[in-house]
Order: C-alpha cells, then structure tokens, then sequence
C-alpha cells in the first residue's frame, strides 16, 4: 500500500543571518572538473568508476 503524502508550508517566515560577500566568494570555481570535461575525460572517469564498482567496492551479497 503507498502512503499518501501531503506537502504544506508554514506561514511563518524566519531569516537567519548569513556571511556578507566580502567575508565570503561565492563565485563559481572555473577549474572544476565539469568545466573541463571532454568525451575522453567523462570515458575515463566512467571506466575509473566501474572498476572500482567491480573490484574495491563492498557489496551486501544479497544485492549481487
């Protein structure tokens, strides 16, 4: 059976305090991986990933 859900959003308003943009750089960091990432990068990261899904990672047996 699913259980219903129901959203509701409160109608009391709260603003809390937060680091001016001098104190913190909120900018976005261009030397990211996603801003650099060609077909042969996202290749090799993919490969890189599935090895270690196949060989380093624990795995509960029952979800073998």
């Amino acid at each position: 059976t699913l259980k219903s859900r129901r959203l509701g959003f409160s109608s009391s308003i709260t603003v809390h305090e937060t680091f001016s943009a001098s104190e913190y750089d909120r900018r976005c960091d261009p030397n990211v991986t996603c801003c650099k990432l060609t077909p042969d990068f996202a290749m090799r990261i993919k490969q890189e990933l599935n090895e270690y899904k196949l060989t380093g990672m624990e795995v509960h047996i029952e979800s073998r």
